[in-house]
């Protein structure tokens, strides 16, 4: 029988020699793809990817025969991006895109392409000026009198006897 800590050395060994930097764990239910999709990435040189992933994978795939789950290797060096997670999420974003297809969705857009370009910049039509709350015209009643604005009303003329 295989020691646990030995079984572990040789999958690191082995992944780190395929150029391997990380493993993508998708899983999503096949009836509903995008609304169910989940993932989760392992760093391999960090020995994040043990045999518990491993297992959990095979027994999702048993277990569970409506989920369809994939194992991703993802190689920096080949990736396009300017960070690891950049390039991680490429890759996520890919398995996205297979699964949204599965259900019948098709987006022509790539994430990389959306964010390569610019957005345009939105011509508003410019705001009116809001309307003076006073009146432009003082409302007076006399020759000397004082003015009356708003809220004060203006003082109702009455004749005289």
């Amino acid at each position: 029988m295989i020691r646990p800590c030995v079984l572990i050395a040789t999958l690191l060994a082995a992944a780190q020699e395929a150029g391997v930097d990380y493993k993508v764990v998708a899983w999503y239910d096949r009836a509903d793809p995008i609304a169910s999709f989940k993932y989760q990435a392992y760093d391999v040189r960090k020995g994040d990817y043990t045999p518990a992933v491993e297992a959990w994978v095979a027994m999702m795939r048993e277990k569970y025969p409506g989920y369809e789950v994939v194992v991703r290797d993802v190689d920096l060096a080949r990736e396009a991006g300017p960070t690891e997670r950049r390039k991680v999420g490429a890759v996520i974003h890919r398995e996205l895109l297979a699964a949204a297809a599965a259900e019948g969705v098709f987006l022509g857009v790539s994430g990389r392409d959306a964010v390569a370009r610019a957005p345009r910049p939105m011509r508003l039509p410019p705001v009116p000026e809001p309307l003076r709350y006073l009146p432009t015209v003082p409302m007076t009643y006399g020759q000397n009198a004082v003015p009356y604005g708003f809220p004060v009303p203006v003082p109702y003329p009455r004749p005289h006897p």
